[in-house]
């Protein structure tokens, strides 16, 4: 392994996951020790409180100049507004920024939960009105959309990944095809919307399709949240995939998931420091590094063992300069918003009431009235702001 010049580059890790305000001071430490100087906490749905939005936002009140909050939208809708989810989403955009939250986080693209959500095609005219706002009023929004393609194969998928509930080619999961169709037309019809499409559009087996989709549309971005695949895909062709982000610099964010094993696998374990570094450390030494490295891939959740080691490539520093924080920051802004605590507990009073309404319409699905008072717990502390 060749080690390139120490760099001084100040990371923003931009897709963060946050599930309990349990986490806080554990989550900082890591951040600290990682080097990490900012970071945005992509909210997505909860299966019993709803939003994760209140548990983010608090944290931000902690920490205001650190931390920014990429606000999931109202679920909610999709099970009580039908054909009117849109409005209540574009609706939801002016709420959530008017909390404080800094952009949107979008989840529904990935197809379990697109599927369990019977979420609508996001090219029909359900989603119109949300797409029109979001272009409008230029909020960045990070989107998931679809998952490797190797997840609708079944003669290919990881084991791992059909234990997990990602085989999707059983005929009743959304055609990954069939969703880059709709997200296209969605882009030709709103070509200004800022999106950033989570884990490099799980495209990184095919830079030329992805070049031509980045020269297409100007406001479309990537990030380089792992999917471990998409490093091992990258370290096929080194010198290749250093042209393709030497090209497209201004248009790449560094992501890492830090906080997804205990969002989706082991809540009771916390944000562990461990796998949030071997994280870190994957994308870090992936640009950093000229030549080949190593990590243990049981201690990353999800990184499974691929053939092969990874190789860097070794960026110059104003490339690290951009992919590791002015990107973002030219679509979020180089501070965090501020938080309007009125607008919170508002919020945060009615999440507590849907969370119990949508337990009593979903029978046999989690609504447990307690929930309502984690979410409320909150009330005193934005009060005091």
């Amino acid at each position: 392994m060749t080690q390139g010049n120490a760099s001084q580059t100040k990371y923003l890790d931009c897709h963060v996951h946050y599930g309990d305000s349990s986490y806080k001071d554990g989550l900082i430490r890591i951040m600290d020790n990682l080097g990490v100087d900012k970071f945005n906490i992509v909210c997505t749905p909860h299966p019993t409180r709803l939003s994760l939005v209140p548990d983010a936002l608090h944290l931000k009140a902690h920490y205001p100049q650190r931390v920014y909050v990429f606000g999931g939208l109202d679920i909610s809708a999709f099970f009580m507004a039908g054909e009117k989810a849109g409005q209540v989403f574009a609706d939801y955009v002016d709420t959530l920024l008017a909390m404080g939250c800094d952009g949107i986080k979008m989840i529904e693209g990935k197809p379990d939960m697109r599927k369990m959500l019977n979420v609508p095609p996001f090219d029909g005219p359900i989603y119109e009105p949300y797409w029109e706002k979001m272009e409008f009023s230029q909020t960045p929004l990070i989107f998931h959309v679809n998952d490797p393609a190797e997840f609708w194969d079944a003669a290919k998928i990881p084991d791992w990944a059909r234990q997990s509930g990602w085989f999707y080619g059983d005929g009743t999961f959304v055609n990954n095809e069939t969703q880059y169709a709709e997200i296209l037309n969605v882009l030709k019809s709103h070509p200004k919307l800022k999106v950033v499409f989570a884990h490099f559009f799980f495209l990184s087996q095919d830079l030329p399709r992805l070049a031509g989709y980045l020269d297409q549309f100007p406001d479309m971005h990537i990030d380089l949240t792992p999917g471990i695949e998409m490093y091992h895909e990258f370290s096929k062709n080194p010198d290749k995939v250093r042209d393709f982000f030497i090209k497209y610099q201004d248009r790449i964010l560094l992501g890492t998931d830090i906080g997804a094993k205990a969002l989706l696998a082991s809540p009771e374990l916390g944000i562990e420091p461990a796998e949030s570094k071997v994280r870190f450390e994957l994308v870090k030494k992936f640009l950093e590094i000229d030549g080949e490295f190593t990590l243990d891939p049981s201690q990353g959740y999800l990184f499974t063992k691929f053939e092969g080691n990874f190789r860097g490539i070794h960026l110059p520093p104003g490339v690290l300069e951009k992919i590791g924080h002015t990107n973002f920051e030219d679509l979020a802004g180089r501070s965090p918003r501020k938080l309007n605590p009125e607008k919170i507990i508002t919020e945060c009073e009615r999440l507590a009431i849907v969370v119990v309404a949508m337990g009593a319409a979903r029978p046999g699905q989690p609504g447990d009235p307690s929930v309502a008072k984690k979410i409320g717990k909150y009330f005193a502390d934005f009060q005091n702001l």
